[in-house]
């Protein structure tokens, strides 16, 4: 009874009208038992849809059931507007979302310059609470766009030094990556990075080691110290090293030129296996790292040659990187198999872009030519390179003009028209020269025997106000270049006593005879100059004649400095850490 819902007994009055069938008891006649049950099954049924509600099913829609129109909006509308709404409020942001929304921002190429700097100022608020890779996430997505916000860098680089000792491999090289992208150069942060980093090298991968190694080559912070630790990494385990990670790692030693014969050639072994995986601009880059410490690989060097003399790869070279890969030639002057035939071929492709080279491009281009034989004979590219120079002289800088001046100087390229325009665009840019660019621009003048009176007078005005930065060889030259060409400046002279006695403990044997020679074509060398000349002169004899002996020591001497070795390289141990 309590299954069909009806109580356990149920009577009806007599005077009552019969029920219906589908109240009827169960124990009525068989024939309605059927009808009955279903009916009450029904009524049940229609009683458990009015007053039962499953429990425990919620859908995603229930939340802004209750809510006004406008969420239901929100919730019918494109998920990505939804990311974007709070992608554009960072304001309201924590740290991880902060972290998270900028780094899509950016990826999403969503990022404007005055979204950015709304980001930085939220970052710089939070700084006191985020996570190493929060820190890391947030350079990085600026260093991606290309937008440096001063306040936040500062901010972070008072917060992060104390969570160092938290940070991972990864977190270590984005934040140097993006301090070397952004420029920033901050000696304290980084000499804290070396003095963390060592002891976690090992768990580095060989990605991470080449953009930590990159990062301080171009802020051009140098620690002899970390650089070994990174050797040895690299030696240990070159395999790990993708061929732009061996290119960076080349870059980064040749910028300090560190040159380790050992490391060296692991690493040419390694370069010399990926190198198809290089462009046109990898070769001439890794060229000039090679230059830059002088070493020579020559199975390295016949495939790098050989690769720059396909017109394909020429093809893709800028002028900046034909001036780079000539220079970086003319430095190691290989002789190997190749070596005439790149040459050749960059000349060529240097004189088809001279119409579109810049004054320093050119500057580069005739300095390479002082350096290879093969490039003075060639007459063509010499020509264009002139052409070019005439048109380049009136916007040049001073560090153009200076070595335009001095390539002249050594091809002996005496191009009167030239030369005077240089003369007139000098005064225009005077302040801009340093004590080198003054010293060279009047010893090549001298040597081309162009005379300009004027031009000297401007000249002796800087080089009297620099003159405390000249080292003794400056000094030399401009002595012998006003004295060739005859023109005499009292407070010049006067400047140039000074500064030689201020520097007679440092002046070499070649400097001091420079010096004098140099006075006495001006008839300015007095009995006191002279013999401050003399004495620096015997005191350097002297010197050189004391330190003979001990170049060549006894069989005896050269036993106990073996015995002693093994201790002096204990001390010198002990000494780096």
């Amino acid at each position: 009874a309590f299954v069909w819902g009806c109580p356990p007994a149920l009577s009806l009055p007599p005077s009552s009208s019969a029920p219906s069938s589908s109240f009827r008891c169960p124990s009525s006649s068989s024939d309605s038992a059927p009808s009955f049950a279903a009916s009450v099954a029904a009524a049940a049924d229609s009683r458990r849809n009015f007053g039962y509600k499953e429990r425990a099913k919620m859908t995603v829609h229930q939340p802004f059931e209750r809510q006004k129109a406008y969420h239901r909006e929100i919730e019918d509308d494109d998920p990505s507007k939804v990311m974007q709404a709070q992608m554009y409020t960072p304001e309201t942001l924590k740290a991880e979302a902060l972290a998270r929304n900028c780094y899509r921002m950016v990826a999403y190429d969503l990022a404007l310059p005055e979204l950015l700097d709304r980001y930085a100022e939220r970052a710089a608020e939070l700084a006191g609470s985020m996570e190493p890779v929060q820190f890391a996430v947030i350079l990085n997505a600026f260093a991606r766009s290309q937008h440096r916000h001063d306040k936040m860098l500062k901010v972070f680089t008072k917060r992060m030094p104390p969570r160092l000792s938290h940070f991972v491999p990864m977190n270590y090289a984005t934040i140097c990556n993006a301090y070397a992208k952004l420029r920033e150069k901050d000696e304290a942060l980084f000499r804290r990075f070396s003095a963390e980093m060592p002891h976690k090298l090992p768990l580095f991968e060989g990605n991470q080691i080449s953009l930590v190694a990159n990062a301080y080559a171009r802020l051009s912070i140098r620690d002899d110290l970390l650089f070994d630790d990174i050797a040895d990494e690299v030696m240990r385990r070159p395999q790990e090293l993708c061929h732009a990670s061996l290119l960076r790692i080349a870059n980064a030693f040749g910028h300090f030129k560190i040159a380790s014969s050992r490391f060296w050639f692991v690493l040419s072994d390694w370069l010399l296996q990926s190198y198809l995986d290089f462009t046109a601009q990898d070769i001439v880059n890794l060229l000039n790292s090679l230059s830059a410490v002088d070493f020579q690989h020559d199975s390295l060097m016949r495939a790098l040659t050989q690769s720059l003399t396909d017109p394909l790869m020429l093809g893709e070279l800028e002028p900046s990187y034909v001036g780079l890969g000539l220079n970086a030639l003319g430095r190691l002057q290989w002789s190997g198999r190749g070596g005439a035939e790149a040459i050749q071929a960059l000349a060529t492709r240097a004189t088809e872009l001279a119409p579109e080279a810049d004054a320093a491009v050119v500057g580069q281009l005739l300095h390479a030519c002082t350096k290879l034989p093969e490039l003075r004979r060639n007459k063509a590219m010499l020509d264009a390179l002139m052409e070019r120079s005439v048109v380049l002289v009136p916007t040049s800088n001073a560090q153009s003009l200076s070595l335009l001046v001095n390539s002249c100087t050594k091809l002996r390229l005496r191009d009167v028209a030239l030369l005077t325009q240089v003369a007139k665009t000098i005064p225009k840019r005077a302040k801009e020269f340093n004590p080198q660019a003054l010293a060279m621009i009047a010893h090549g003048f001298a040597k081309l025997e162009v005379r300009s009176e004027i031009l000297f007078y401007l000249l002796a005005t800087q080089i009297v106000a620099k003159m405390p930065l000249f080292t003794g060889q400056g000094v030399g030259m401009i002595l012998r270049a006003y004295g060739k060409l005859d023109i005499k400046n009292d407070k010049l002279v006067t400047a140039c006593r000074k500064q030689v006695k201020a520097l007679a403990d440092e002046l070499t044997p070649a400097e001091l005879d420079d010096i004098e020679a140099g006075f006495k074509v001006l008839d300015a060398l007095d009995p006191h100059m002279e013999g401050l000349l003399h004495r620096t002169r015997r005191q350097l004899q002297a010197a050189q004649s004391a330190a003979a002996p001990s170049a060549a020591p006894s069989s005896s001497r050269a036993r106990r400095e073996r015995a002693w070795a093994r201790e002096e390289g204990e001390d010198d141990l002990l000494h780096r850490l």
